[in-house]
């Protein structure tokens, strides 16, 4: 490392300027996801010739063992992470208008069904250090109009749940936790999904485990659970006492996955503690390993969790943020300035409420509508200052998975120091 400015070694100079990479190849580690178990699982279900859900048996298993994994009463499995939360907040029954709480950085799947419910996003601000969001801001954000609160546990961290759950009852709102990207995850000794009335998780390509495409729903409410499998539905009652009944008791969209992806899934299930721990070990080694690293800040989690990176994170000053990545790279190391460019509540659908139609549905509608002197909710530059001054532009992620050995680790930490030394 570069102890003053006037004695930098050949070593010291980075690979971006003419210097020698920490790593000669790319560190890229990559492994077989499928293999002999899913084709086994696929298989028994294509002979079985019983592809849909209603004939066969292999969606029901998935929820049943995904239940009892996660220490859960009922599980819906549908089509992917997005359609989860809109099932989760289809089960609750909402008004058109009611407002609910979420995180500015996220993938869009988490906004999307808030306002195909016919409901309102309101964005609460992060904590810097955990990327997760801000209690205390959620609190700041409830209005007559708040019905539930929807965390996302980003990157595999998991949120503050003792102070949001504490929140949610004492304003009597629903929490519903996003763990899309953090299977197994746990706070306080306790996974995450086991918190809130109802809890989605992503089975996509890129997630921990995957079925190509796919998402659950968890509660242990049996009422919201009945509900949610009727959402998922078309709202069909499915009698079997009267198997040609053919009405739905509501309007409600299709979400019915297959036979396939459910067999995929299950073979999937028998590998995810190796894969959660395999992430953890390779993540919390790291970031040991650039603790001390000037300027560096690592994502922090709350005291007894388990972090399960779905991505690896570190913030750095957010002025040499892009050239700092550019130089990892440089150095063999995959890096990205960034997750998401800019908070979702910037993002054209929502600052222009471009919603169904022109009518900008459903923002100010009448029943909800913000009293005289209140103004409509906007979403503009500044509503959440410490995600757009001290989190976007501060951002640096890496692709860390569970085939990153030791030695991928140590190099990674070894560039991340010479970086960082360099911009010090």
């Amino acid at each position: 490392m570069v102890s003053t400015a006037g004695s930098r070694t050949e070593q010291d100079v980075l690979a971006i300027h003419g210097g020698t990479p920490v790593r000669a190849a790319r560190l890229s580690p990559t492994g077989e996801r499928f293999g002999d178990e899913e084709l086994r699982q696929l298989e028994e279900v294509i002979r079985s010739q019983r592809l849909n859900v209603n004939s066969g048996t292999k969606v029901h298993e998935f929820e049943r063992r995904w239940a009892e994994y996660l220490g859960v009463k009922h599980a819906v499995m549908v089509t992917s992470g997005t359609a989860a939360i809109h099932v989760a907040l289809g089960a609750l029954k909402l008004e058109p208008g009611s407002e609910v709480i979420t995180s500015p950085i996220t993938d869009f799947g988490t906004i999307a069904p808030i306002l195909q419910q016919l409901c309102v996003p309101v964005f609460a601000d992060l904590d810097p250090d955990t990327l997760c969001i801000d209690p205390a801001d959620v609190e700041r954000r409830i209005t007559p109009r708040t019905r539930a609160i929807l965390p996302v546990h980003l990157a595999g961290n998991a949120c503050d749940l003792d102070a949001l759950l504490d929140i949610a009852r004492r304003h009597n709102l629903v929490l519903v936790e996003d763990c899309a990207q953090a299977y197994n995850a746990t706070y306080r000794g306790r996974k995450v999904g086991t918190f809130g009335r109802l809890a989605c998780f992503s089975l996509n390509q890129a997630k921990h485990i995957s079925c190509g495409d796919g998402g659950m729903v968890v509660t242990d409410d049996d009422t919201l659970a009945g509900r949610a499998r009727l959402f998922s539905d078309k709202a069909w009652p499915r009698d079997p006492n009267d198997p040609n009944r053919r009405d739905c008791l509501f309007v409600a969209p299709n979400y019915r996955v297959t036979e396939l992806q459910a067999a995929v899934a299950l073979a999937q299930l028998t590998k995810l503690d190796s894969i959660c721990e395999r992430r953890t070990a390779a993540g919390d080694l790291l970031t040991s390993l650039i603790a001390d690293a000037p300027n560096v800040r690592p994502t922090r989690r709350y005291e007894g969790g388990v972090c399960t990176y779905w991505f690896y994170a570190f913030r750095v000053p957010a002025p040499v943020r892009d050239t700092f990545a550019k130089a990892l790279q440089a150095e063999g190391i995959p890096a990205n300035a960034g997750y998401i460019p800019k908070p979702v509540y910037l993002f054209d659908v929502l600052r222009e409420k471009q919603t169904f139609g022109t009518s900008h549905f459903p923002f100010g509608y009448a029943p909800f509508r913000p009293a005289e002197g209140q103004g409509e909710i906007e979403y503009h530059e500044g509503l959440c200052p410490v995600t757009e001054r001290e989190i976007i532009p501060c951002m640096i992620r890496m692709p860390l998975n569970e085939f990153w050995t030791e030695d991928d680790v140590r190099d990674a930490a070894r560039a991340i120091h010479k970086v960082a030394a360099h911009f010090a």
